[in-house]
């Protein structure tokens, strides 16, 4: 899945800066009705602890709730306490010095009501200070039901929310539901919206500030990484997958390069599979393949570790095989066998599969494989068999320290991610020169 199916992401070849603010309002009202436990945190952050506690502790008691995007205020009702919430990169401003009273029926970003309490909010996508804004609105909104706003003071709260604040939140909220095993689509989605428009708005903290080792830090932050790649690449696409990370890949012998932090050192392993399937594999047995024993990422070379994987397929992956060199008798992967015996396989022709492996292989592989109770003792009537690589790299944890120092500057990192897939894409394959 890519960018583009984001559930607030618009389809649309530009980005739009005035549709994105109101995409980020609209994301956040929305994940505020769908998200019940994102919500409470939300509202726990904004409103002091006994209006909360008047508002909530009553299991009998009936509150009523309504989450509204661009409402105007004159169809605002009573209030008896009013919430003045500024969400900005900026830091909001001192409320109460505000002196911008023009009368008008300005539209709100997003109006929340419980019982007779109001939050406004007002949003804006990047550095800029909506203090004054927001101040007028409450201004007017009092203005509608005959009040002063300097009568006001102990009916008004500003607080600054910010997205910075917002996203701790998010974050937190996203990560129990996912450990819980109750992900939220609706708040996931919103996360990577809003790290897609500005990672730093993100709890993060840089791979160089780590005092010791934490993979999930490191693995957070090349997931950011790896996003501003593909931002400032239309033609790569980031997985979304729950289990793993990475891109898709542009050559036709593999479609994905993939990317895992070593839980105890730190170290980022990249790893690709080429001729994973018998599509893939037209694209490197056309002749010998012959891979490159190191790749140059920026200035530095780094060995690759190049192994086999037989993989078994059916719907879905059923078993497979992880060799080495020394595994092997006598050459397997030619292009002689690959054409021969990869793709489907149907049940009266496993036999031949099993005397090809036995004959090239020296070690127990149907023990490893499972030969027996996945093959040959299952119900399937055909499988599919690939010969596919396994090909990786090793970038150290003291190489990401280097590189990565600044919270609010991904890019180098980002330029490594970048560096490593044109490697894998341009140099992993040795091109032989023609005769």
């Amino acid at each position: 899945m890519n960018k583009h199916l984001n559930i607030f992401t618009t389809y649309a070849k530009e980005n739009r800066s005035y549709q994105l603010e109101n995409d980020l309002t609209r994301s956040f009202a929305i994940c505020l009705q769908e998200d019940a436990l994102f919500f409470h945190e939300v509202l726990k952050s904004i409103l002091a602890s006994d209006v909360f506690d008047q508002l909530f502790e009553d299991f009998d008691g009936e509150t009523k709730v309504q989450i509204e995007i661009q409402k105007q205020v004159s169809q605002i009702s009573e209030f008896d306490k009013v919430y003045a919430v500024s969400l900005s990169e900026s830091v909001m401003s001192n409320f109460w010095l505000q002196t911008d009273n023009t009368e008008y029926d300005p539209i709100s970003d997003l109006v929340i009501t419980i019982n007779d309490v109001l939050i406004v909010v007002e949003a804006k996508r990047d550095n800029i200070d909506c203090t004054a804004q927001l101040y007028n609105q409450i201004f007017n909104i009092l203005k509608k039901q005959n009040k002063k706003i300097d009568d006001c003071r102990a009916e008004v709260a500003p607080f600054d929310l910010n997205w910075k604040k917002l996203m701790v939140i998010a974050v937190k909220v996203a990560s129990f539901e996912k450990t819980t095993g109750n992900s939220n689509r609706f708040l996931n989605d919103f996360i990577q919206l809003v790290k897609n428009h500005n990672y730093t708005w993100l709890p993060e903290t840089p791979i160089g500030s780590l005092t010791n080792i934490n993979s999930l830090s490191v693995y957070r932050r090349l997931e950011s990484a790896l996003a501003e790649f593909c931002n400032n690449d239309e033609e790569v696409k980031q997985l979304t997958y729950n289990d793993r990370l990475g891109t898709d890949f542009s050559k036709g012998w593999s479609n994905e390069l993939l990317f895992e932090v070593d839980t105890d050192t730190g170290d980022l392993y990249i790893e690709i599979y080429p001729g994973n399937t018998k599509s893939q594999g037209y694209h490197i047995f056309n002749k010998e393949p012959k891979f490159n024993t190191q790749l140059k990422i920026g200035n530095e070379n780094y060995p690759t570790s190049i192994g086999h994987h037989i993989k078994f397929m059916g719907q879905q992956y059923i078993t497979g095989l992880w060799l080495t060199d020394k595994d092997f008798n006598k050459a397997l992967y030619t292009q002689k066998n690959f054409n021969k015996h990869t793709g489907r396989i149907y049940r009266k022709d496993w036999p031949v599969i099993e005397n090809l492996l036995d004959e090239h292989i020296n070690t127990d592989w149907k023990a490893q494989c499972n030969w027996e109770g996945k093959i040959i003792n299952s119900n399937r009537s055909l499988f599919n068999i690939a010969f596919g690589y396994h090909i990786s790299i090793t970038i150290p944890f003291k190489k990401l320290k280097e590189l990565d120092n600044n919270h609010n500057d991904i890019k180098p990192l980002a330029s490594l991610i970048e560096s490593i897939y044109r490697a894998f894409e341009n140099d992993l394959i040795v091109e032989e020169p023609s005769a």
